[in-house]
Formats: C-alpha cells, sequence, structure tokens
C-alpha cells in the first residue's frame, strides 16, 4: 500500500466486500489517512475517492451475483436446514422493512458488511436504490475511517483496535433490535429509546473503567483545543453555563410562574423542575460511582468534582431535551422545528464547551449524553402516564 497507494486501496476493498481474503477494510482505510497526513490535503481526499469507488464496486458487483445466481444456489444448498421459498420470502420481506438502514450502516459491521450486497441482490432490490444506498454507505464509511487516520496519524493501529471492539458490540444491538422487533411489537419504541443509549453507556463505561479511550479523548481535545481564541473562550463559557444548574433552576423558576394559570402547562411545569432534580441526582450518582478524575490539561474555568460523566452534557439533554419534547407535543404551527432545532443544537454545543473548557473527556460528554437519552425516555413515559391520569381528573371535575 505504501508503494502503490490507492490503486491497492481501490482493488483490496472491492475484493473484501466480495467476500475474498485481504486486509481487513478499516485497517486499510485508517492506514491510508495516515499516509494522507504525511503528504498534502488533496492525498487525502483522493484515497477518499478511491476507497469509496472499490467498495463500491465491490457491493455492486455482489448485489449483481445475488440478483442473478443467489436465489437458486441458496435454495440448492438450503434444503438439508429446510429452507424452502417460503421461508426465503418470509426473509426478504424482513429485509425490505429495514434494507434502508442495513445498506448503509452495515459497512461498520464486520461480517455483516459482507452478506448484505448478496442478501440485497437475492431480495432483488432495484439496482438504482441499492446504487445510491451504497453510495451513501461506502462514502460515510470510508470517509470516518481514512479522516480517523489522518487526524490521529502514528496512532492509527489503536484506532483499529477500538473500532473492532465497537463493531462488535454493535453487532450485538443489531441482533437485539431484531429480538425487539419480532418478540416485542408493542414496547418497541420504549425498549429501544431506553436500551440502546443505556447499551452505549454501559460500553463507555467499561471502556474507561479499562482505560481504552486516552487516544480517543486526546485526539478529541487536541482537534477541539487547535481553535482555542479569546473571543471563541468567551463564547464557550457562555454556553457552558446555559448547562449549569443555576441557570436550570432559574429557567425552572420562570417557567413554572408562567404557565401557573393554565393547569395543562402547569403541569408540565412542574415536570420540567421534576425532571431537572432526578437528572441531578442520577448525575451525582454515576460520578460517585465511577470515581473519575477530571483531564489534566489547559483549564480555562475552575472547576472541582469528577468527571465521568459529563453532568452539563447529561442533564442539560435531559432539560432541553425533555423542553423539546413538550414543544414538539403540544406546538402545531410550523415554529416547533426550528424551536427543536435550537433545542438540539444547544444540548450539543454544552457538551462541546465543556471538552473545549478543558473540564471534561469526550468520552465523558458521549457518557453524559447515553446516560440522558435513556433516563429522558423513561422521565417521558413517566409523565405521559401522570399526565393522562391528571388530565383525566380535571375532566371529572368539570
Amino acid at each position: 500500500m505504501q508503494q502503490y497507494g490507492d490503486p491497492i486501496l481501490f482493488i483490496g476493498l472491492a475484493a473484501e466486500y466480495l467476500g475474498l481474503p485481504f486486509v481487513p477494510g478499516e485497517a486499510m482505510l485508517s492506514f491510508m489517512g495516515f499516509l494522507g497526513l504525511k503528504g498534502s490535503g488533496l492525498a487525502t481526499l483522493y484515497s477518499i475517492f478511491f476507497a469509496t469507488a472499490g467498495t463500491f464496486a465491490g457491493s455492486m458487483i455482489a448485489w449483481l451475483i445475488g440478483y442473478k445466481y443467489g436465489e437458486g444456489v441458496v435454495l440448492k444448498l438450503g434444503k438439508p436446514i429446510h429452507l424452502t421459498k417460503e421461508r426465503l420470502d418470509k426473509t426478504r420481506v424482513s429485509f425490505d422493512k429495514h434494507q434502508r438502514a442495513l445498506i448503509v450502516f452495515s459497512r461498520f459491521v464486520p461480517g455483516v458488511r459482507h452478506v448484505v450486497p448478496y442478501i440485497s441482490g437475492i431480495c432483488k432490490i432495484e439496482a438504482g436504490k441499492y446504487a445510491v444506498l451504497s453510495l451513501v454507505g461506502s462514502i460515510l464509511w470510508c470517509g470516518s475511517f481514512i479522516g480517523m487516520g489522518a487526524l490521529l496519524g502514528e496512532r492509527w493501529q489503536s484506532f483499529v483496535s477500538l473500532a473492532k471492539t465497537y463493531s462488535l458490540a454493535l453487532l450485538l444491538l443489531i441482533v437485539f433490535i431484531f429480538v425487539i422487533i419480532k418478540y416485542f411489537k408493542n414496547h418497541q419504541k420504549l425498549i429501544f429509546a431506553i436500551a440502546v443509549p443505556l447499551f452505549l453507556f454501559i460500553k463507555i463505561s467499561e471502556d474507561i473503567v479499562k482505560n481504552e479511550l486516552a487516544i480517543f479523548d486526546s485526539s478529541i481535545y487536541t482537534f477541539v483545543a487547535s481553535f482555542i481564541t479569546e473571543d471563541m473562550t468567551d463564547l464557550m463559557k457562555f454556553l457552558t453555563s446555559l448547562g449549569s444548574g443555576p441557570v436550570l433552576a432559574f429557567i425552572t423558576v420562570i417557567v413554572i410562574i408562567a404557565v401557573r394559570k393554565n393547569k395543562k402547562y402547569a403541569f408540565y411545569g412542574w415536570m420540567i423542575g421534576t425532571n431537572l432534580l432526578a437528572s441531578s441526582i442520577l448525575d451525582v450518582f454515576f460520578k460517585t460511582i465511577f470515581h473519575r478524575k477530571r483531564p489534566d490539561i489547559l483549564r480555562l474555568i475552575d472547576i472541582t468534582g469528577f468527571s465521568f460523566p459529563s453532568g452539563h452534557s447529561m442533564i442539560g439533554l435531559c432539560f432541553y431535551g425533555f423542553i423539546a419534547y413538550i414543544l414538539w407535543v403540544n406546538m402545531k404551527s410550523r415554529w416547533r422545528y426550528p424551536l427543536v432545532f435550537l433545542s438540539v443544537a444547544l444540548i450539543i454545543s454544552i457538551g462541546i464547551s465543556r471538552i473545549y473548557l478543558g473540564v471534561h473527556y469526550a468520552s465523558d460528554v458521549l457518557g453524559g449524553y447515553s446516560a440522558g437519552l435513556a433516563w429522558l425516555a423513561v422521565f417521558i413515559t413517566i409523565s405521559n402516564r401522570m399526565y393522562k391520569t391528571y388530565s383525566d381528573k380535571l375532566k371529572i371535575l368539570v
């Protein structure tokens, strides 16, 4: 790869998507990103182009093989296990329901990405539709790993090892999702909303205990710290203040006072306060358990306490996320879209500000977001049930 570069990258990735033995795709992409870092910026763009082209070409050939020959071969080889055409048709229907997500994101899961192109062909997915989805997935996958290889430089091999670990976790998550879809149809949304972020939080927690995220944290901080200026620091201090306890408590009091005369919104006002209190207690609980020290780097503000998870990120997501949910449910005008978008942007900005100011690792912020999402799903469910009881009582009184 050092001698021939991008053409070998093209051939290697095309071969891998046909199921032929070659160097694992993540290693090839990350290494080419590292080589691009030593060259010019255009070298990285060329690598992304050739990698995307190779991935796309290999997956399209695999789709064509599955489309023309796949079903007959599968039915012939499947006779000993009683694989009939009827069973294959049922599998095709199940695949059709989730084909977009599988085609685009299966590339991030070794083993799965080699099978999906063939299954897509067997299921007779249209060439144009598959080509578009495959191209999107190829760009995301190649761009992600080449970009991380360029960002990490000499440490690119550590990223490949970490990516493999998370790929296995993602594969288990996919299996979990299919089990939920098949056997828990009445509670799918709630289970997904709680289990997926909780799964991520557990995985991040495990890696922090094993100290496996040091390279990831230092690389993200190095990138964010490159933007440090006096004006940017003032902006980040302002953003981080919007996730602080005093400011959130002040907003809660103002909301409760403003809506106290409206019985419907008065309920939501008190639930906002309850959510703030509960998420704050949850943050203290997690910090006490993990006992992680704060980053020993340039801190632009004074702060004490433990680091994981980021309280600003977790509590901010719970607080502003719940407000965004209330706006989404109760506003029927087109203004709810920009308001929800602003809420999401604010939540993300608060997390970035914690990394920028040097008081949290990137993994602290991700851990805060994942724990916050899981709790938010639980609290919204509780809030909805309480509101139903509350509104029923109001009708009785009326």
